[in-house]
């Protein structure tokens, strides 16, 4: 999967969930935690990794297969 998230880094802060424009991640409330959800969806921009204060998301590019 393209972007991975550290749980244990993560501080349920929502920032990737608010911020990213294409709506991939989904916000869990009982666990106060992001999920990534639409990753079709996903433009690999950045947004959600730019505006992790924990560096808890990582973007990995998919392989082209042209």
């Amino acid at each position: 999967m393209p972007i991975k998230i550290d749980y244990r880094k993560c501080i349920g802060c929502q920032n990737c969930y608010l911020m990213c424009p294409m709506d991939v991640f989904t916000w869990d409330e009982e666990l106060n935690l992001p999920r990534v959800t639409y990753m079709s969806d996903c433009w690999f921009e950045g947004v959600c990794m730019m505006e992790c204060p924990k560096r808890a998301i990582e973007i990995s590019l998919p392989l082209s297969s042209w």
